[in-house]
């Protein structure tokens, strides 16, 4: 089993609508290709959580990366994890307060090599539940 986490920012601001469409898409990939996951988002920034299959992970952060709805991709961590954390959601979804992502993905960034990026860490186990938090009081846009 594989992960990648990730964030970016949005191009403009995403309305409820937007957001929907976007949940909408990313449950029907997700589901068709066995991918599971987490998006959080927080005042025009978003933050990602993928799991499945290695080669299915890695093809559809490809697409994201290309996806012209947001910039700034930044890969916060990658790599082989024992089981699926979000087993349950073919996308789970939560807004966090601004304040509250930022030091979310401080945290996160805080576990990459600062000598080279080349080097992702995969996340520890404290912070893959402190993730599953969020999916477990997950918003309901659709």
């Amino acid at each position: 089993m594989h992960h990648i986490v990730y964030k970016s920012c949005a191009v403009g601001l995403p309305t409820i609508a937007d957001l929907r469409r976007l949940l909408l898409q990313s449950s029907a990939n997700n589901t068709r290709l066995g991918v599971t996951g987490l998006l959080l988002y927080a005042e025009g920034y978003y933050m990602q959580v993928l799991e499945g299959d290695a080669t299915a992970v890695q093809n559809l952060y490809a697409s994201i990366r290309a996806d012209s709805r947001h910039t700034d991709v930044d890969t916060l961590s990658e790599g082989v994890i024992k089981e699926r954390i979000f087993q349950n959601w073919a996308m789970a979804f939560q807004t966090l307060p601004g304040e509250d992502f930022r030091r979310l993905t401080g945290y996160i960034n805080a576990h990459r090599s600062r000598a080279s990026d080349a080097y992702l860490p995969a996340l520890d186990e404290e912070m893959l539940c402190l993730l599953k938090s969020f999916a477990v009081n997950a918003d309901s846009l659709l």
